[in-house]
């Protein structure tokens, strides 16, 4: 009897937790992906829901976001691009959260996946923490109020040698 006590009181305490939508390898495989598949991945996968399109410097940008049930926002806004002569496209992904704790656990996840990380400072508005690999370059941003914050995923241009 207690077994079942305990399983019930368990699940109730898990329904009222908010878990991390996105981790730092969904970041860097987004942008990896088309527009079209990143949101698929988004919405089908992560359950995020589409909120509007941008046009800036001749990019569609994308803006998706989900609420959580502590009322939280997590946005993520794909479509941001350089076109490379060689005519493939570097892409960008920003990730934006209310929720400080996601942040510090991407930074978590960062430092994991074996990202060097060159800075951590800070300015007069946010905590900066930066990583870098051979094909990613990551600035998580952490306003130093704690409420909100930012990751960006930049791909970088990789020069393999055959």
């Amino acid at each position: 009897m207690k077994k079942y006590l305990l399983i019930a009181l368990l699940a109730f305490c898990c329904a009222n937790l908010f878990g991390q939508s996105i981790t730092i390898n969904d970041l860097t495989n987004i942008s990896n992906l088309p527009n079209d598949e990143a949101h698929n991945y988004l919405v089908l996968g992560k359950g995020f829901k589409k909120e509007y399109l941008q046009d800036v410097n001749g990019n569609t940008l994308e803006y998706l976001h989900k609420i959580g049930t502590n009322k939280k926002e997590e946005t993520v806004i794909i479509g941001v691009g350089t076109k490379l002569s060689n005519g493939s496209t570097l892409r960008t992904v920003t990730y934006k959260s209310q929720t400080t704790q996601h942040l510090f656990n991407l930074i978590t996840q960062a430092k994991s996946a074996g990202l060097k990380m060159n800075i951590q400072g800070a300015d007069a508005i946010n905590n900066i923490y930066l990583f870098d690999n051979n094909f990613f370059h990551i600035s998580i941003f952490v306003n130093r109020d704690n409420t909100f914050g930012s990751v960006e995923v930049k791909q970088k241009e990789f020069l393999g040698f055959d």
